[in-house]
Parts: structure tokens; C-alpha cells; sequence
């Protein structure tokens, strides 16, 4: 077997090396098999031939032609057709409204006249009140001018020595009623300047005491003269009424209303009179620090603590205090920063149908105690939102049929 192998490999390797030669003769190259056949030059087309291509391309590029120029033209009017089709779009449709942005409703405080007992705006009642307060000047001249002076001068200190002083002027007449020289008063005099003419109202209340504003030719000054001595009971009513006299301020209006529940009710805004600070703020402020540093190493009882934080808070004058009854409806009312827990108590028995037993409560704590306390101190400044609890089960409203005619929505 082995002997047929060797054979057989024998016979392909001399297959392999191609036919014979002698030694002496030269080997012909072998052929490689990669090599590429040698093919003949070609022969350039015939004259028929070349005009028949020639031919055949012109009827190509003719085809080619109209077949570009009809595309162009399809396209173009689908251009078009778009283009109307977007005009006619734009003019019927609708524009949107813009959308208004969203008013978060502000609350504002409204105070009532002392005069005339009209309820205004807070910043429109010191012009009103000026006004009705000179109305009432021409009936009531002397009542008035006293309530002008006790009112409209707001510093205190010199409001006292204008007040002793003018009082002093009147009451020289009366010990004196033969003494001329307290009948009159020099206005250039430096206690006058600075005590009576700055001072509203104390030009009207010498005037009315008697006394007449004229300039002497001598001298060429002015002075305030009693040139008729008047009644004793009229300068001692004088006197009486100046210091009798208080002072009238606009008082807060509760303004209540009665409101639909509403997810904007519970959005709200409070206006700067609920918390603007005043000059007197401010003094009263700087005491209570000079008081806590006094203070500070000092022992103090838990309640002498829990007093010290409540003065401690951001000054608010107002507060909005709002109370939900079991139907839904809510009962609103401003308050005074210093009111009691006890006035909302009131409010709320004022304001009801029929007497009931009730309890306020105020989310996440107990119910209200009725006490004295100040709003403030209670955490219920500057707003303070409560529930009314009862067992009255009564098919109608708690609240009086006057104030249900006021429903309105916030």
C-alpha cells in the first residue's frame, strides 16, 4: 500500500514539472496562471455605427428633458396649493385670547369715622376726617377746636405745653380781669413761636378765648389782644373744654363677610396698613431690646418667658380672622392686633341666627379657651383661620339672615 502512495505522488510531481528536455537546451518559461491573456487592439466603430450611438443619446437626453421639466412643474404646483392652503388657515382661524395672569385678591383694612361714622378705606379716612372735622368747626367752634388740638397735633410732649400753655394765657384773664398786660401777647415772643404756632388749632382757640391777631403801628409787630373783656364763664368754659377735650381717632371696622368656599379663598394678600411701622413702633421696639439686655443673666418663670417671645414678634397692627362653619360658609372679620380671644367669641355669638354652644377650633390644636389674651400672644396675627363646632343639627344656615343677604364669593 505504502509502495502505491509513493507512486502515485511520483507520477503527480512529474506531471508537475512539465514535458521533457534535454540539459542542454534552455527551460521555456512556465506560464503563470495569474497572468492575464494578451488581447487583441481593439477596432474603433464604423461610421454607421457612430451615428447610430450618436442617435440613441440625443433620443435619451430628449426623454431625460421632458421628464425633469414635468417634475418641476409638479412640484411647483404642489408649492402653490400648500401656499393657499396656509393663507386660507391663518384667515380662519382664531386667535387665542391671551391668557390674563391670576389676581391673588389683596385685603385692606377700612376704618370708620368718629364724626360722621362713615367707613372708608384706611388711606382715604385722614382726608375725610380733616374735612368733617371743618364742617363741624362752623356749629360747634369751640367743642371742635379743642378735639383739633387733642387730635391733629401727634407728638404728645409738645401737644402737653401747648395745652398748659394756652390754658395759662386764659387763666392770667381770669386772676386778672383789670390787668392789661394779659391781654396782650406778643407774637414774636419766643415761647409763642414755639409753643402756640406750631401747634394746630391753638391760633383758633385764642381767637375764640377772645383775643384778636393784629399789628400795632408803633412798633410795627403783631400781637394777639383781648380788646373786649369777655364773660368769666366763657374763659372758664374755654379752659374746662381745652383740657376736658380727647382725642378722637378713626376706629377699625370689622367688616365682615360672609364668603362661598373657594380654592381662592384661601389665597390672599394682606395690604401694608396691616403691618406698617410707626414711630412709635420703633421707640417702643428699641425699649424692648434695652429691656432684654437688661435681662439677660436674670431668672425668669415660664411665663415671664412665653410674655418676652410674644412682644418679640414681627409688629402687625391687623389681622384677618376667619371662622368656617359645619355648612361651609366663612365667616370673616378684621380685628386689632391687641383684641382678645374673647372678642372673636363675641363676634361670632353677634353674628348668629339663634344663640348656641360652640367651640372654635384652629387646625392641628385644641379648641380656643375664652379668655383675655391678646390675639397676638395666641399666634392668630396677622390671619387666623378656625373652625365653629356645635351640636346644633339644624337644617339652615347659623349665620342671621342679614348677613347671609351679604353671601359673596372671593
Amino acid at each position: 500500500m505504502k509502495k502505491f502512495i509513493k507512486k502515485l505522488v511520483a507520477d503527480v510531481k512529474f506531471s508537475d514539472a512539465g514535458t521533457g528536455h534535454r540539459l542542454n537546451e534552455e527551460r521555456a518559461p512556465r506560464p503563470s496562471s495569474s497572468a492575464a491573456p494578451v488581447s487583441a487592439p481593439r477596432r474603433p466603430p464604423s461610421a454607421d455605427a457612430q451615428s447610430a450611438g450618436a442617435a440613441a443619446l440625443a433620443r435619451l437626453e430628449a426623454a431625460n428633458n421632458r421628464q425633469s421639466s414635468g417634475m418641476r412643474a409638479q412640484k411647483l404646483e404642489l408649492r402653490k396649493q400648500m401656499q393657499r392652503q396656509a393663507s386660507e388657515e391663518r384667515s380662519t382661524s382664531v386667535t387665542p385670547a391671551p391668557r390674563e395672569p391670576e389676581v391673588i385678591p389683596q385685603l385692606g383694612l377700612r376704618m370708620i369715622c368718629p364724626m360722621c361714622k362713615t367707613s372708608l378705606p384706611k388711606p382715604n379716612m385722614s382726608n375725610h376726617f380733616e374735612s368733617c372735622l371743618e364742617k363741624e368747626l362752623e356749629l360747634k367752634p369751640l367743642e371742635t377746636t379743642c378735639i383739633m388740638i387733642h387730635t391733629l397735633n401727634k407728638d404728645e410732649e409738645k401737644l402737653a405745653v401747648g395745652v398748659k400753655t394756652l390754658t395759662f394765657f386764659v387763666q392770667n384773664v381770669v386772676k386778672s380781669p383789670d390787668e392789661e398786660k394779659y391781654k396782650k401777647i406778643r407774637v414774636s415772643n419766643a415761647g409763642v413761636q414755639k409753643k402756640i404756632m406750631p401747634l394746630v388749632g391753638g391760633v383758633e382757640f385764642l381767637e375764640i378765648a377772645g383775643f384778636t391777631r393784629i399789628t400795632d403801628d408803633a412798633d410795627n409787630e403783631e400781637y394777639f389782644i383781648m380788646l373786649e373783656t369777655p364773660t368769666m364763664e366763657h374763659l372758664n368754659l374755654c379752659v374746662q373744654t381745652l383740657q376736658n377735650s380727647k382725642k378722637l381717632a378713626p376706629t377699625l371696622d370689622r367688616d365682615v363677610k360672609v364668603l362661598q368656599p373657594s380654592a381662592a379663598s384661601q389665597r390672599y394678600e394682606l395690604s401694608s396698613d396691616f403691618f406698617r411701622v410707626t414711630k412709635e413702633d420703633l421707640i417702643t421696639e428699641q425699649k424692648r431690646r434695652a429691656e432684654e439686655a437688661e435681662r439677660g443673666d436674670m431668672l425668669r418663670t415660664k411665663a415671664m418667658r412665653d410674655r418676652d417671645a410674644g412682644v418679640g414678634m414681627r409688629i402687625y397692627h391687623y389681622t384677618i380672622i376667619r371662622i368656617r362653619f359645619p355648612d361651609g360658609l366663612i365667616l370673616q372679620g378684621t380685628f386689632s392686633a391687641h383684641d382678645t380671644v374673647e372678642s372673636i367669641f363675641k363676634f361670632v355669638e353677634s353674628s348668629l341666627r339663634h344663640p348656641v354652644t360652640f367651640s372654635l377650633i384652629t387646625p392641628g390644636c385644641p379648641p380656643l379657651k375664652r379668655e383675655r389674651t391678646l390675639l397676638k400672644a395666641a399666634g392668630l396675627v396677622p390671619s387666623g383661620m378656625m373652625n365653629l363646632s356645635t351640636n346644633d343639627r339644624s337644617e339652615f344656615t347659623l349665620l342671621s339672615d342679614e348677613l347671609v343677604c351679604k353671601l359673596a364669593t372671593l
